[in-house]
């Protein structure tokens, strides 16, 4: 048996080197490699392209980058997809064999690669361009190009698919040439991608990146810059040079930013169907990435936005976060690029999607639709880091980046979304709006927490009535901002409650609130979860206490109503209990008529989370008041029957999002008023 392992590993090793020694080997990994790079230095350029020093130095400024423009953009993995199809054809076709890594020739090869491309490559590029700027040409291809005047890095890979594969044809031209002359090696051949890269994307950035020197040097005849390129998408007739101004000078085509054609007063005004227009924003559901593989599940914590499209609209068919067993072949590169955009990018959100909300307000008697525009943003952290401390001020400065972002662009309300509102992050949202005190215009911060806890509320007064419970309510995560409403308000009720805390003087100061002395005599302190024994349903709202700990602890035949993210509890320990009900609560339902979003935030379709809904119905109630810190007990009626009066309702029964049917109840119903 040893000798068996023993000759297998052997076989595997000398079967391993001879694949390196392979042409294809080479060519694969140097392919693998270049992909990887090309992808991250694309990254770069973006972020470098939005940074506070590319504002400083914008070249173009108006119409402002809209959403619309950003996923149209979304189709620049096409590009390097096309890119790897051509090397494989090349390859396939009998070029790239016996090719050097390094070679002898290295400095011959850079020579005939920067002859190639600024004599045979540029000039015929330069016509092919002219070409697409032929009107019906134009109109089918390069228009796509084209709608983006406010250009940047993305812009430069993003086309129409017969115009990529165009590119794709003429830009191989050197490297096939060089090769062909036996002038090319593994190594130039990666960096003429990279360079190209590097001044395509580069040029496209939209902020003047050269030293004032150099636009009154001759290099600016010898190569271009952003400035030049800018000219070419607000002038369209000018500058159709691909790297080299040299085609423009020699046909007449050439404004370089020195000429007094170039300046600012002379370029030509953007056409009403070029002009991008955005909506102004009634609302901005703020969130974050929920787990390494959910990043899949969005177009753009993707590292392929494009790919991310067809993962979320094809793949995903029940629209909620699934861990598909082969997405974990994608984990070494995802993670990757999640540390890059997590901890090292400068832009620490974007924009999923836009949606619509239709609302309803009574006037005079009578209900009157209008729609809200919202959005879903998307911070680059997942979940787990915010658990972490060291990461604590990154992601606040992130949130406050995306506050201030909204208010500049007029939005009425920033909702903050899962842990974006954590009191051990923020305090509710209080420490964001303390900080950005003055920079924040007419734009108010949600935590949207008042529905969720009057949804919570509903959900366990509703099972309640039918039956599923009639004693006494058991609370964990009691003194958090939805704990505290929800027990104020079942004492109201006189329901008795037990608050499970480690703190007494936290429950003295929550149960100081109340004035009656029947509501206050409702509620219990609790620093054991064996005293909730007598509880028959069990409110779960802190991921701790967890697992079996807090199993044991429940007594039989209870229901568990879970508002905690993540979940307490696990569907494995839970099958041991088969005596208890668990349920979800926290989420309410939409019809589409509501709302369409494809975005679901890892929920079932037609599902939201109350917290998200509550900003919503924040910005439908028109209230230009901050909902940050404690949940006003008072407003959640009036936060429920506005969500009712939009469409919202209690979703289906759930437990850990799966529907259930509920069984017989082993109560007679309890007639109950909120």
């Amino acid at each position: 048996m040893e000798e068996t392992s023993w000759m297998s590993s052997l076989i595997a090793s000398e079967f391993i080197q001879q694949f390196l020694t392979q042409d294809f080997a080479r060519v694969a990994i140097m392919g693998l490699l270049l992909w990887i790079v090309r992808v991250v230095l694309l990254k770069s350029l973006v972020a470098l392209g939005r940074s506070s020093l590319a504002e400083r130095y914008r070249i173009t400024k108006t119409p402002l980058i809209t959403d619309k423009q950003l996923e149209r953009e979304s189709v620049w993995p096409l590009g390097y997809f096309l890119d790897f199809i051509a090397v494989a054809a090349l390859y396939g076709g009998g070029r790239l064999h016996n090719i050097e890594i390094v070679g002898s020739n290295f400095l011959e090869s850079l020579v005939w690669h920067i002859a190639v491309h600024a004599t045979l490559v540029e000039f015929v590029y330069y016509w092919f361009h002219r070409f697409l700027h032929v009107p019906i040409v134009y109109k089918w291809w390069h228009q796509y190009h084209h709608k983006s005047i406010n250009t940047e890095p993305t812009t430069g890979v993003s086309f129409e698919i017969g115009e990529r594969l165009s590119y794709t044809v003429l830009f191989a031209i050197s490297p096939v040439v060089c090769d062909f002359y036996g002038k090319s090696n593994l190594l130039m051949f990666f960096l003429y991608f990279i360079s190209f890269d590097i001044m395509n994307e580069g040029g496209h950035i939209n902020f003047d990146v050269m030293p004032a020197w150099f636009h009154s040097s001759v290099l600016k005849y010898v190569v271009y810059s952003p400035v030049f390129h800018a000219v070419h998408h607000t002038k369209f007739k000018k500058n159709y040079s691909l790297f080299m101004p040299w085609p423009d000078m020699l046909f007449g085509s050439a404004v370089h930013n020195s000429d007094p054609s170039s300046k600012k007063s002379d370029v030509l005004p953007v056409t009403s169907q070029q002009k991008q227009v955005e909506k102004e924003l009634d609302f901005v559901l703020l969130v974050h990435a929920g787990y390494t593989a959910s990043t899949f599940y969005s177009r753009m914590v993707h590292p392929f936005e494009a790919i991310g499209n067809f993962f979320t609209r094809f793949l995903n068919l029940k629209h909620k976060f699934e861990q598909k067993p082969w997405l974990y072949l994608f984990y070494p590169y995802i993670v990757l690029y999640l540390f890059y955009i997590g901890v090292l990018g400068r832009i620490g959100f974007h924009t999923e999607e836009t949606f619509e909300v239709t609302t309803k307000s009574s006037h005079k008697n009578q209900d009157v639709k209008r729609n809200l525009h919202g959005s879903t943003w998307i911070i680059h952290n997942l979940a787990a880091m915010y658990l972490v401390p060291a990461f604590k001020h990154l992601i606040n400065d992130r949130i406050e980046q995306a506050c201030q972002t909204a208010s500049q662009q007029g939005v009425k309300v920033v909702v903050l979304g899962n842990f974006n509102k954590a009191e051990w992050m923020n305090h509710g949202g209080t420490d964001i709006v303390k900080n950005l005190d003055g920079k924040l215009g007419n734009t108010v911060i949600s935590h949207g927490d008042t529905l969720s806890a009057a949804v919570i509320l509903q959900y366990a007064l509703t099972l309640r009535q039918q039956g599923y419970w009639n004693k006494s309510v058991m609370v964990t995560g009691s003194t958090s901002k939805i704990g505290r409403a929800l027990c104020l308000s079942l004492a109201k009720l006189a329901i008795p409650v037990k608050m499970f805390s480690q703190s007494k003087a936290r429950f003295d100061e929550i149960a100081s609130e109340i004035t009656d002395p029947v509501a206050r005599a409702c509620l219990h302190f609790t620093p054991n979860l064996k005293e909730g024994l007598e509880c028959d349903l069990w409110l779960t709202g802190k991921m701790i206490p967890s697992g079996q700990e807090l199993l044991t602890a429940i007594p039989d035949d209870a229901t568990v109503v879970n508002f905690s993210v993540p979940d307490p509890l696990t569907p494995e320990l839970l099958a041991l209990r088969p005596d208890l009900l668990h349920l979800d609560s926290g989420l309410l339902a939409f019809d589409d008529e509501v709302m369409s979003p494809d975005f679901t935030w890892l929920l079932p379709k037609g599902t939201i989370y109350a917290c998200l809904a509550g900003g919503i119905v924040h910005s439908a109630l028109g209230n230009n008041k901050h909902e940050v810190g404690a949940v006003e007990v008072d407003m959640m009626q009036v936060y429920w029957d506005q969500a009712l009066r939009i469409g919202f309702k209690l979703p289906q029964h759930t437990s850990f999002y799966e529907p259930i049917t509920l069984p017989p109840p082993k109560h007679l119903p309890i007639l109950c008023e909120v």
